[in-house]
């Protein structure tokens, strides 16, 4: 699979985050990685990923506003990926609207990311709309 650039991880759960990053590093990726939805942004602006994956329920601000931030500052360079324990399709529609490709549902098995990521490679980056992956 080609190397997407740098990916930005944004998950409050430090057991996940740590282990999501743990696995996007072992595949080879750069990643930068935060708790907080306004760190995201700072982060962003830091290192201009390509790809972020944002939790939805963040402190700071949430998964909607880190996307919809995330697209002002860097549009159609980064792609993101939201992720959600829940992902109603009102919540979908939204995070179509904001610019987010796709959402994930959590809890996260490794090879969603990876997949998603390889699906991104496939779709030249771009996707129509969201679509929800079940996770694990």
């Amino acid at each position: 699979m080609p190397h997407p650039g740098t990916i930005l991880l944004v998950e409050d759960d430090t057991d996940a985050r740590a282990a999501h990053e743990a696995l996007l590093r072992h595949a080879g990726h750069d990643v930068v990685s935060t708790g907080n939805g306004l760190r995201a942004v700072e982060l962003a602006a830091e290192h201009l990923p390509a790809v972020a994956f944002v939790d939805l329920l963040l402190p700071g601000q949430s998964g909607f506003r880190v996307t919809l931030d995330l697209k002002a500052r860097l549009g159609d360079r980064v792609t993101v990926i939201l992720m959600s324990g829940t992902a109603s399709s009102a919540q979908q529609d939204y995070a179509a609207a904001l610019g987010a490709e796709s959402v994930l549902l959590k809890p996260l098995a490794d090879a969603h990311l990876l997949e998603a990521l390889a699906a991104l490679s496939a779709q030249g980056q771009q996707a129509p709309r969201p679509r929800v992956r079940i996770g694990a």
